[in-house]
């Protein structure tokens, strides 16, 4: 039983080990996925409209990102700096990510 019981634990623990080795890519990945986010984002040509107006983006990026990622809020939340300098025409993205659960695996 002692043989048995080893094995058990040993395939236990292997499989845990592909399961963190696996949630830590998928991390990554998400990851990677927000940077890329952040880049396109920052490509976009800003338009001339009210300062007023562009000073809304920022909040509605957060409003967007926390709307879409509530599916899987419980795992992950997408996270987006933005700002915008409507006077050179330019959005920049200082912080884009993850918060939640998936972040300390």
């Amino acid at each position: 039983m002692a043989k048995f019981n080893k094995a058990v634990e040993k395939l236990c623990i292997d499989c845990a080990g592909d399961v963190s080795k696996l949630l830590a890519s998928c991390r990554s990945s998400v990851i990677s996925r927000m940077d890329k986010l952040a880049k396109d984002m920052a490509g976009l040509e800003v338009p001339k409209n009210s300062s007023a107006e562009l000073a809304k983006v920022p909040a509605q990026v957060s409003t967007i990102l926390k709307r879409e990622s509530a599916r899987f809020e419980k795992i992950l939340i997408l996270t987006a700096a933005v700002r915008i300098d409507a006077s050179g025409g330019k959005l920049t993205v200082p912080a884009s990510g993850i918060s939640g659960p998936l972040v300390s695996v």
